[in-house]
């Protein structure tokens, strides 16, 4: 079966439904003016509208494959992936936002994300908003517009289709690079690669708080061969996962700047491989490249372990494995990080004093790391009840103006190669470039070393929300 990231030939052409209207190659976007006519792409939709001095192209007259404005959402599909989803199916939700509030068709209640769905391709409204529960179609203005005046809305989330955004023009100067050199700064030290690692020397290096890199932790993964972008995307490709332009998210600072949007699989592998995709005309920068580092698939898809797995050779992890009450606990500490060149996360270290591990399954991956006790010279911001701390300090670009202390930090490079895998015990600082597009599997774990610091702050987080909650005496009187 044909990868579902596959070039336009890979949609059906085999008939005149899908043909587009300036070249007649096969067509998968819908033109953004009318929604009736089909375009192979932006630039097809741009000469036609030329030629008709900025008319649409709703002026030749009915595509082939247009149907009526009443038709179903399943009738008017013509364009398909190769695993058979139509590509008119995919949607993108932008996370904490709204567009034109007041400008709208009423809201019909509550409706599911599919309904609401339907119910705007069937009526040709540009997209919808979801608040409280309720639903808000956004019935005069078309996507491209909602998506570029949106505003941050604490609990709201803009619906739009997707299609009208792959045809918007996005800055041509932004183009995702397919590699980017490694950062060097003076003054780096080098962490240890090493193979062969048993399980007591590991342990040994938690207790001195040393980073490592395993070169042979993948031995035997099937997943190192089989784990490609058009893999995934053929077969997870309806898989929903939150995207972001920064990462990962600072709650003291990043509200109303970040952009978060939630895409299938399918879409953001688009975007990762530079087809047309509706995140493209979002990116602001090229430091702010959208990054997939939120997918965590591995209770509802076990199997996928068999490819990979969630323990390493020579790493004690004392979180229970099998079908117990621990399960959902177990699989949420594991997730699949995926990302073009030029994804960032932000120095931080993890919560809850948890040690983690990263494992290039694609690409190659930068980190810049730094030992916990130079946590005084970062200029951290720290979450006092889950011990996570994150700092604007940016060890790749060092501002020493504005944090003079860092100098003092003593930092840590490695670039982490495929196949290869890092190793950072409780509390380390971390900051990661992909320097090529990257697939990474990351697990945060405990293990003799760090228990007893999980322990307490888990109970300290426990007694908090405990205490969060009223009692069932006050919440009578109410």
């Amino acid at each position: 079966m044909a990868a579902a990231v596959a070039a336009t030939s890979s949609f059906s052409s085999s008939s005149s439904s899908s043909a587009c209207l300036q070249c007649g190659q096969p067509a998968p976007f819908r033109c953004t003016g009318c929604r009736r006519g089909r375009f192979c792409g932006v630039r097809c939709q741009q000469l036609l509208w030329d030629a008709k001095q900025g008319g649409c192209c709703e002026e030749a007259g009915p595509s082939p494959s247009s149907s009526s404005s009443s038709a179903s959402p399943s009738q008017s599909k013509a364009a398909h992936h190769s695993n058979g989803t139509a590509i008119d199916d995919e949607w993108i939700c932008l996370m904490g936002k709204d567009s034109s509030p007041g400008l709208d068709a009423g809201s019909p209640g509550k409706l599911s994300e599919q309904e609401a769905q339907a119910l705007c391709l069937k009526q040709g409204w540009g997209g919808f908003v979801t608040w409280r529960g309720m639903t808000f179609f956004r019935a005069r203005s078309p996507a491209q517009l909602l998506r570029r005046e949106s505003i941050a809305t604490p609990g709201a989330m803009l619906w739009l289709p997707a299609a009208p955004l792959r045809a918007a023009p996005g800055d041509p100067t932004l183009q995702l690079p397919q590699s980017l050199p490694e950062v060097v700064q003076p003054g780096f030290l080098p962490v240890d690669k090493l193979s062969k690692v048993t399980e007591s020397q590991m342990n040994e290096r938690f207790r001195k708080l040393l980073p490592t890199v395993l070169k042979d932790a993948q031995k035997g993964w099937p997943g190192r061969s089989k784990w490609t972008f058009e893999w995934l995307s053929e077969h997870y490709g309806d898989e929903e996962m939150p995207v972001s332009d920064l990462a990962p998210f600072f709650q003291h600072c990043d509200r109303g700047i970040i952009q978060t949007a939630k895409v299938t699989m399918r879409e953001y592998i688009r975007y990762v491989l530079g087809e047309p995709n509706c995140l493209r005309s979002m990116q602001h920068s090229e430091e702010q490249v959208f990054y997939g580092n939120g997918w965590c698939p591995f209770l509802e898809h076990p199997a996928l372990l068999a490819d990979v797995s969630d323990r390493l050779y020579c790493v004690r992890d004392s979180i229970p494995r099998g079908d117990g009450p621990a399960k959902p606990f177990n699989a949420s500490l594991t997730k699949v990080f995926l990302g073009p060149a030029g994804c960032v996360s932000r120095l931080h270290h993890d919560t809850y004093a948890t040690h983690v591990w990263l494992s290039q399954i694609r690409g190659r991956k930068q980190f810049i790391c730094y030992h916990p006790e130079d946590s005084k010279y970062l200029y951290a911001h720290e979450d006092s009840l889950y011990d996570g701390k994150t700092t604007l300090f940016d060890p790749a670009n060092p501002d020493f103006d504005k944090f003079p202390e860092a100098r003092k930090a003593r930092a840590y490079s490695v670039v982490v190669e495929e196949g290869e895998t890092v190793v950072l015990p409780t509390r380390w600082w971390h900051w990661a470039k992909s320097l090529t597009p990257s697939i990474t599997l990351m697990r945060n774990f405990v293990n003799e070393v760090n228990m007893a610091e999980y322990v307490k702050i888990s109970e300290q987080v426990h007694k908090a929300k405990q205490q969060q909650q009223p009692s069932p005496s006050s919440s009578s009187q109410r």
